[in-house]
């Protein structure tokens, strides 16, 4: 049986497929330090470097297209495109699925945004939170308490259980813009916790969040989120804009 709130869908091994060739194709204009204005090799050209049909390379550009990373112009080819700043947050969670890292600029954004949006939301949990929602906070805890015993990677659990909070805040717009932040850091808070140190302390601090929201404390419960996101923000600074070995950047 599926858990009933999977914080992580499993994607299609075709669109797999399609993201390990964009990622491949970033690598590739990564390695040529190709920039915004220069133009990529033709589709042919890319189908014989990375050996794969006309057509996988033609949907590997328009999902680029999609995140306005490169663009087509007619009777001449395909071009970089200078990062677009005023694009939608599904774009940007789209780039960095597909392994783009994030300028110095968006990082801080972000981050300030995930601040600005937890820590609001987990005073808002403290105080509208149900029975439903404690259910599923305290689910969280138990996987991330058994996770932790195992030696297991806690990304999945760490990202369960701060959509667990963000769910209890009954506002369905902030729980997708969270939810967003969790999709487009997934492969990031992986790499995080496989230092395995990190994950006993992570839920040292959502136990104690947990207390304080099942108590209605609201003030304590944001504070405590307060304090849980800035212990990591240095982290998170410099692991938003690297790119892992093989070009695929750690998201």
């Amino acid at each position: 049986m599926s858990p009933a709130h999977p914080a992580i869908s499993v994607r299609p091994a075709r669109e797999d497929e399609r993201s390990d060739l964009v990622a491949r194709i970033l690598a590739f204009v990564a390695d040529r330090r190709l920039t915004s204005g220069e133009r990529l090799p033709s589709e042919r050209e890319l189908a014989e470097r990375f050996e794969v049909g006309r057509n996988a390379i033609r949907e590997a550009i328009a999902v680029l297209e999609t995140v306005r990373m490169v663009e087509r112009r007619p009777n001449s080819g395909i071009y970089l495109r200078a990062m677009d700043r005023d694009g939608s947050l599904d774009a940007l969670v789209l780039r960095a699925d597909l392994g783009v890292p994030l300028d110095e600029a968006e990082v801080s954004e972000l981050i300030e945004m995930r601040r600005i949006l937890e820590v609001q939301g987990t005073e808002l949990a403290g105080l509208r939170r149900k029975d439903e929602d404690l259910a599923r906070i305290d689910a969280a805890l138990e996987a991330g308490r058994r996770t932790v015993a195992a030696g297991d990677n806690f990304a999945a659990c760490d990202a369960e259980f701060h959509l667990a909070v963000a769910a209890a805040t009954r506002n369905s717009v902030l729980r997708r813009v969270v939810n967003s932040f969790y999709l487009l850091s997934r492969t990031r808070r992986w790499h995080y916790f496989a230092d395995g140190r990190r994950a006993p302390e992570a839920q040292r601090q959502h136990e104690a969040m947990a207390d304080a929201i099942r108590a209605g404390d609201a003030t304590a419960a944001a504070g405590l989120m307060r304090a849980h996101l800035q212990s990591t923000e240095a982290y998170w600074h410099e692991l938003l804009q690297q790119r892992l070995p093989g070009g695929k950047a750690a998201s």
